[in-house]
């Protein structure tokens, strides 16, 4: 297989088995999709315009070796779809937790406070370095906005399955990420992040990759909420 369909493998990789298994009875994903797809979609934008400024500043670049060579705004196509497979996925892991494990009470208030207190500590500490900075900076806002929002009972209610989800999504993550930057299909300005490393995965992936769980999910909860009439007046 040329080295060019690499990273469109990945993104098929990490796809094809929650695609494969959204018509299972107990989950049946596919009912979710009118909910997820405009969260995804909307998470998304926001992830790729922030992928194409960091990108255009050189905090990272992509090595055309393991790509298809087409590009939109200096993301190769493989980066695009990246952005949907990804929440697709995660949120598929989300899904089968509620729905296999109903009742996991896991610590919320101190895994809330925990990484409230890493994202604003090292936000501070590695201040100016830009994949650092941005990464647990919007953790710390988005974590203080939600704990002072009016639907925070109802948010927090969400926490127990998406924390787990963020960890069993680390899973086919060091595989895939272990992939884009072991080749490397994505090459990081280290001057730009904390050069601390998870096997060739920089540290900050897998909070980057938080943050995009935790906001997909709350709109895809927020949404099906909505349309169920269960949000608090």
């Amino acid at each position: 297989m040329p080295d060019a369909y690499m990273y469109l493998l990945l993104d098929a990789f990490t796809i094809i088995g929650p695609l494969a298994l959204s018509f299972d009875k107990k989950v049946a994903y596919y009912k979710d999709w009118k909910y997820l797809f405009p969260s995804l979609l909307l998470v998304s934008f926001f992830y790729l315009l922030w992928d194409v400024w960091f990108t255009r500043t050189g905090v990272w670049e992509f090595n055309f070796q393991y790509l298809l060579g087409l590009t939109l705004f200096q993301l190769p196509l493989e980066e695009y779809a990246f952005f949907f497979v990804v929440p697709f996925s995660c949120v598929f892991i989300y899904r089968c937790l509620q729905a296999y494990f109903p009742k996991i009470n896991l610590p919320i208030q101190v895994l809330y406070y925990g990484m409230l207190g890493i994202s604003v500590v090292l936000t501070l500490v590695f201040w100016g370095k830009l994949y650092t900075t941005v990464t647990f900076g919007l953790i710390s806002v988005s974590m203080i906005v939600l704990r002072f929002s009016s639907l925070w009972e109802t948010l927090s209610s969400y926490f127990n399955h998406l924390w787990l989800a963020w960890a069993v999504s680390m899973i086919p993550m060091i595989y895939v990420n272990g992939k884009l930057t072991g080749l490397p299909v994505l090459i990081y300005n280290n001057a730009e992040n904390m050069f601390v490393r998870i096997g060739t995965i920089p540290f900050e992936d897998f909070f980057y990759n938080f943050l995009y769980i935790l906001w997909v999910v709350i709109l895809f909860e927020y949404r099906k909420a909505k349309v169920g009439n269960t949000l608090p007046n």
